[in-house]
């Protein structure tokens, strides 16, 4: 007969501290799953987030207003609602159908992507937006490909309110995402008891703190530890400031710690087109720079153009993604550039936007977006060049 092995002094400690605290506390590294990414449609996003938005994480946009950091939250929306996380698939679902009304609704069924043949039971999670802005509207929604219908939107008075309801979808494994929007728009329940005479600095900051550490605390609850937050957070100027930073960030201390990827958004200036009616603005440009990051490559960066209206091979209310994939085709060397002129294999066009366009034309784009996100995958395979991250 086998003699049993004896546990060690450390395991046994470890043993009984699991037995009251709850199995899971105390574990070995090795039982963590990898760190998944969903992509986005924007590429630039996706190469400054080296790989997308992080699953099971907490994701923070950081901005001024018309900086876009909403338009990628809408797409982060998009992106896991369509993910298949039975097969760990970009894109699996085209359309769903629920039964009930009102607040609950339950999936009736799916419908698969054309040639999709998932190996395991494809899997759908629901996604929350937390609207506390009040500013989303269900066509506009519909421009990203977000399923309205499952989307559970939510839009509370008091920021404890706020607190409670997201604290809960976090812990709930049917939920994929919970997005803030955001977080500088709801004030405390004292500043809403209150008069505007009472004196309520740094309440909100308070508040914050707090919460981030319980939403933290409902993130680890989760059993598949695969609900991800996205903040929306708005960068001010303060008045006055000659020496140093001037721009100001409210909110605590909190999230600092506590996000795993932080994204920078700005906008730049807007672009004039000659139309046939004259000089019109058809977009600006936009840089997302990754401030902080603790699941991929830090301190990239990168800009692209958002289109107001129908121009060229733009469309109105889109990002420019000929234009994207080409500035990291040039990065990756996958497109050389001599002068004026841009070769890609056997193409070769003078001047960047027209390249741009010939890629449209000759249906091209998908060819280089994978070998892109190839390279973007195996970053020691390619020549980047990091003088332009």
């Amino acid at each position: 007969m086998a003699k049993k092995d004896s546990l060690s002094p450390l395991n046994e400690a470890l043993e009984k501290f699991n037995k009251t605290m709850g199995d899971g506390i105390i574990h070995t590294a090795s039982v963590l799953p990898p760190c998944r990414k969903v992509l986005s449609t924007i590429p630039a996003y996706n190469y400054v987030s080296d790989g997308g938005y992080p699953v099971g994480r907490v994701i923070e946009h950081l901005g001024e207003n018309g900086s876009l950091k909403s338009y990628c939250a809408y797409d982060a929306i998009a992106q896991f609602q369509h993910y298949d996380w039975g097969n760990h698939e970009q894109n699996a679902f085209t359309s769903f159908e629920y039964t009930g009304s009102g607040a609950t609704r339950e999936l009736k069924k799916y419908t698969l992507r054309r040639g999709y043949k998932p190996k395991n039971d494809p899997i759908v999670k629901r996604v929350a937006l937390v609207d506390i802005e009040a500013t989303y509207t269900p066509d506009w929604g519909e421009n990203f490909g977000i399923d309205n219908e499952g989307l559970i939107l939510i839009r509370p008075m008091l920021l404890s309110q706020c607190v409670d309801i997201v604290q809960m979808l976090l812990a709930d494994e049917s939920i994929s995402l919970v997005v803030i929007d955001s977080l500088s728009a709801i004030g405390t329940d004292d500043e809403v008891d209150k008069s505007m005479e009472d004196n309520q600095m740094a309440s909100g900051a308070k508040f914050w703190n707090k919460a981030f550490r319980k939403l933290q605390a409902a993130m680890l609850a989760n059993p598949t530890a695969e609900s991800s937050l996205l903040v929306i957070n708005s960068a001010y100027q303060k008045v006055g400031i000659v020496y140093g930073d001037p721009e100001n960030i409210r909110n605590g201390e909190q999230l600092k710690r506590t996000k795993s990827l932080s994204l920078k958004f700005k906008a730049l200036k807007e672009i004039s087109s000659k139309l046939e009616g004259g000089d019109a603005v058809v977009g600006k440009n936009i840089t997302i720079k990754c401030v902080k990051s603790k699941v991929g490559r830090p301190s990239r960066d990168a800009t692209f153009f958002y289109s107001y209206i129908d121009h060229g091979y733009n469309k109105a209310c889109s990002t420019d993604v000929a234009g994207q994939l080409v500035d990291l085709g040039i990065r990756f060397n996958l497109i050389k550039r001599a002068g004026a002129w841009i070769s890609y294999k056997d193409m070769k066009v003078q001047g960047i936007d027209a390249f741009s366009e010939e890629l449209v034309v000759q249906k091209r784009l998908k060819e280089l977006e994978k070998e892109v996100y190839a390279a973007m995958s195996n970053p020691k395979d390619c020549d980047e060049d990091d003088s332009e991250d």
